[in-house]
């Protein structure tokens, strides 16, 4: 009897994705339009982490009943993203800025991250200039090495568009990923994050009606998400009466907002634990590295993280074949996991043929856990040395638990990623890791996320 190649499929589209082309088709939908929001949802969701427990080692620590990363010296100044749509690249920088301190503080670019992921520019999104945005793409952009940059050298211009690059203060290390909440009390995650890391991005749905002036808060009930801002703190006492509907219960986020300081309480405000959207697409922008570690980066998914797939299971393998580009010595690896406790085995093949990344010779076998949903590097110990030219793949097994499409891909979706582009030959995956098929085969502009970095 024949057997049947295993189904390789794509996971299920975000439905707020879906929900926002709709809006967008009709005119509705204000966080796509150049606005002083400028939230839109991505593809990809991972609302099957919705209860997942992150941080474990730290959970024996206990949580105080209030905490403010501002009374510890670990926040920045509060930005205003003028009349742009730019909201998710200050959420972002809110984050990564915050994580850096005490011990090193920055003002990087939010004008070069909005302008470099816009579609004039080559490894742009389907977006203007001023135009929405969410943290998969800031991720796409910190992680290819586009920044971050400092403010000085590329100064804020709501108006402003080009393409121009400075010089990188940063590489990406890791963005964790951090689960939904489940309900209005579920916030350990983000309390553990905030208190042990810094500043959270987050998500929310801001319509001036459910905002309360006079004691900067705010809780809504209705609306739909189209707004990025900063958990920095919390204060589970906070009274349901500052609201201007009272909620069910005390408890507010403290968040710090990208609208210049004479907005709220000196550019903060309260969002109560029970308001409908806030601790949606939780992002924390926790390490970087010196651009001096690695100065080469292999990779073929400049636009990032645009879907998954997999074999109906939570294991599958994924690989790229690349090319030295001079004498190198390649000393780590990056990609992205969607589930906690991710177990994965990386290989490094040397002069690897055609169609197949596991042939050659094996060179580097390292096995290991990523136990928070990540964008996640691994360094090698030794590096893989290379010759100019030198063909070699970057081979991974990964595991992740309770979810069936462990392979991160950039796709072309038109609207969204038109510049997605790939060839034969790229990027592979299989079912068992001994047969392979071509990525490109299977859905034409494909590309794996998978990264080699070398020096």
């Amino acid at each position: 009897m024949r057997l049947l190649k295993p189904r390789f499929e794509r996971a299920p589209i975000n439905p707020e994705f879906l929900k926002h082309i709709q809006r967008r088709e009709k005119g509705e939908d204000e966080g796509a339009m150049t606005s002083r929001y400028g939230y839109i949802p991505h593809p990809v969701t991972l609302s099957h982490l919705k209860g997942k427990k992150l941080f474990i080692r730290a959970r024996s620590e206990g949580l105080p009943s209030s905490y403010d990363l501002r009374k510890q010296g670990r926040v920045t100044s509060v930005k205003d993203q003028g009349p742009a749509g730019i909201c998710w690249a200050f959420a972002t920088y809110g984050s990564l800025e915050s994580c850096l301190l005490p011990g090193e503080y920055y003002n990087f670019s939010e004008n070069n991250m909005k302008n470099l992921l816009a579609e004039e520019c080559p490894e742009g999104y389907d977006r203007p200039f001023d135009g929405g945005g969410n943290i998969w793409m800031s991720t796409a952009y910190l992680a290819r090495w586009s920044g971050p940059v400092l403010a000085e050298d590329d100064p804020y211009d709501p108006a402003s568009g080009n393409c121009n690059q400075y010089e990188v203060k940063k590489h990406l290390k890791q963005v964790i990923y951090i689960p939904d909440r489940v309900d209005s009390l579920d916030n350990t995650n983000l309390k553990l994050a905030i208190m042990n890391s810094g500043a959270v991005s987050t998500v929310m749905g801001f319509d001036e009606g459910y905002y309360n002036e006079k004691t900067a808060s705010y809780y809504s009930t209705g609306g739909f998400p189209n707004h990025a801002v900063c958990l920095v703190g919390w204060n589970d006492n906070y009274s349901p009466s500052k609201f201007n509907t009272a909620p069910p219960g005390k408890g507010a986020f403290i968040v710090k907002n990208s609208w210049g300081t004479g907005w709220g309480d000196n550019g903060y405000f309260y969002i109560s634990y029970y308001d409908m959207w806030v601790g949606i697409e939780n992002a924390l922008f926790s390490k970087v590295e010196s651009p001096d570690k690695f100065k080469v980066i292999h990779q073929y998914d400049p636009l990032g993280w645009i879907a998954s797939f997999g074999y109906r299971k939570n294991t599958a393998w994924f690989a790229n074949i690349f090319t030295a580009k001079t004498q190198e010595a390649l000393g780590g690896v990056a990609f992205y996991t969607a589930a906690p406790e991710s177990s994965y085995t990386l290989y490094i093949y040397r002069d690897v043929k055609k169609g197949n990344p596991r042939s050659g010779t094996q060179v580097k076998k390292i096995s290991g856990i990523v136990e928070e949903p990540s964008y996640f590097t691994k360094y090698f110990a030794s590096p893989v040395t290379l010759k100019k030219e030198q063909r070699f793949a970057v081979v991974v097994k990964l595991t992740t638990p309770g979810y069936n499409y462990p392979v991160p891909c950039q796709i072309n979706i038109p609207g969204l990623s038109s510049k997605a582009h790939s060839e034969p030959g790229w990027g592979y995956v299989s079912d068992n890791g001994k047969q392979w098929t071509d990525i490109y085969s299977i859905e034409a502009n494909a590309s794996i996320c998978l990264k080699g970095l070398a020096n």
